[in-house]
């Protein structure tokens, strides 16, 4: 029997409470520390590290759509993987969108995660190499198909699928780029935190 995957309104409704709890656990994390103290001029110094680790997970949201096991293939063109938030399933035939991005690791070397995002508003970021040119052909198909609207390829991503890899320094770049954006959120948090401790 042919495994049909998961409909996109269930994989949607899972990604959603999932990005709900995660944005509700991280305001309670960093704001809840500010409503215990306030009215203090003086708001605690845990705020500070509290503000950039909150900082760091919301540029970590993403990760919600890679895959953690295998990708599955069905004759229908689609395939589904399991996620943090359950199974997905994609249809490689209408993509609407393929971006790229990467999640540091500790001591270890960064994954480049593709995620590509099909014309129901599903999103899978892909992990293994070996699966990038299952996206290449399907994006030749679809420039093909009249019919169906261009997707829409970062530049980034591009080249990742043409050469399979990027430059160090581009590498090096984005890294740069998710901490940067992860600490300038933590920031924000730090800023909106003591005002509220402080008032």
């Amino acid at each position: 029997m042919e495994d049909k995957g998961v409909p996109a309104a269930v994989a949607l409704r899972r990604s959603r409470r999932s990005g709900a709890a995660w944005v509700v656990g991280l305001l309670a994390a960093e704001f809840g520390i500010a409503f215990i103290v306030r009215p203090d001029p003086h708001p605690p110094v845990l705020i500070a590290p509290v503000s950039i680790f909150a900082g760091l997970l919301a540029a970590a949201l993403p990760v919600h759509c890679k895959a953690t096991g295998p990708i599955r293939h069905n004759a229908a063109g689609r395939i589904t993987a399991q996620t943090s938030t359950g199974e997905r399933t994609i249809d490689l035939r209408r993509i609407r969108r393929v971006s790229s991005f990467r999640i540091p690791q500790w001591a270890k070397a960064p994954v480049e995660v593709l995620v590509v995002k099909d014309c129901h508003g599903v999103r899978l970021g892909l992990t293994d190499p070996d699966d990038y040119p299952f996206v290449k052909a399907a994006l030749k198909r679809q420039a093909r198909n009249p019919d169906i609207p261009a997707p829409r390829v970062t530049r980034r991503t591009r080249r990742i699928l043409d050469t399979g890899r990027l430059p160090w320094w581009r590498s090096a770049l984005s890294t740069f780029g998710t901490l940067a954006y992860g600490i300038s959120v933590g920031a924000g948090f730090m800023a909106v935190a003591v005002v509220v401790a402080s008032t």
